[in-house]
Order: C-alpha cells, then structure tokens, then sequence
C-alpha cells in the first residue's frame, strides 16, 4: 500500500481536533483536513481562540495550522480525495425511542456514513474514533 497523503477526519471536536493537530505535527508531508458542518466551530478552529481545551494544544496548532493541517467545512472534494477518513463526530444520548436518555443516538455517524459511500473512492482506509456502543461499526 502506498503511504496516505490526505487524511480527512469528520468532526472537529474534543475527539476529532486534537487528534488530528498530534497527528499533523508528527507527519509533515501529509496534508490532514478537520471537518465539520458546524461554521462557527470550523472558525474557532481558525482563530485564537480554539473551541476545545488540552495543555498545549494552541502551541502546536499554531506550528501546523495552514501547513499542514486544514480546518474547513466539509465538502465532497475532501472526501474524494481523502486516503484515510477519521469519523470522529459526536453521538449524544438518545433524547427518543428506544434506549431514550441510555444509548447512543448514532444520527450523526449515520449521515457521515452515508457521505462516506457516496463520495469516497474504493480502497479508502475508515477509522471510527466516535465514543459509540461495542459493535457499531457492524451495522
């Protein structure tokens, strides 16, 4: 296999974020892209004022940031380029139906799914990285 040179992660949270900022600042030569549909969190990203906190986290953003590593809103382009998607997107608990105020409400790893097939090219390598129940990724 060769070696990825765009990794694409959906979802720029306390998950997704710093995940990818360790990871960029560990692999200069590939390019990572956050994402994420929620505009002001993409710009907070964008800005000095990071929308999550981790001891040294804005240090290291600030040497990748533009170099890199990418904050963007999601767009198919990303994902049909991507070599490797992280799905890191939030999975709240169930506020309806069965498992209500217990489970997971998987709604928003169904729709990064969705897009996933529709636009990903084959061969391109999946990472679930959501805090969801044993299983999931069987589904």
């Amino acid at each position: 296999m060769r070696s990825p040179k765009k990794i694409v992660c959906l979802g720029a949270g306390y998950v997704g974020g710093p995940t990818m900022v360790v990871m960029a600042s560990h692999n200069p030569n590939i390019e990572f892209y956050v994402t994420d549909q929620n505009v002001a969190r993409i710009e907070a990203w964008n800005s000095d004022a990071l929308p999550v906190f981790e001891p040294g986290l804005d240090a290291i953003v600030k040497k990748v940031r533009d170099k890199n590593l990418f904050f963007r809103t999601i767009e198919p382009s990303l994902l049909e380029a991507a070599d490797i998607v992280f799905v890191c997107v939030g999975t709240p608990t169930k506020e309806y139906g069965e498992g209500k105020g217990m489970a997971a409400d998987l709604k928003f790893t169904e729709l990064a799914v969705r897009d996933i097939e529709k636009y990903c090219k084959s061969g391109t390598i999946i990472v679930e990285k959501s805090t969801v129940p044993v299983r999931t990724a069987e589904a």
